[in-house]
């Protein structure tokens, strides 16, 4: 899947939490999250609410 230029999803480990860089803004999501996989995936349908529209 790919990101628009300049986004980027990091799962932090120690504190459970999601951090995402979209359209110049910083997100923290808190979680906690179970693994980087659900933190991902929760990290990316933000973003799809925010309008990102992944490419296929």
């Amino acid at each position: 899947m790919r990101y628009e230029a300049g986004m980027s999803i990091v799962f932090d480990v120690l504190s459970k939490s999601v951090l995402i860089v979209f359209r110049g803004k910083i997100i923290r999501l808190p979680g906690p999250f179970h693994d980087r996989k659900s933190a991902i995936a929760a990290a990316e349908d933000h973003c799809r609410k925010l309008g990102w529209s992944p490419a296929p």
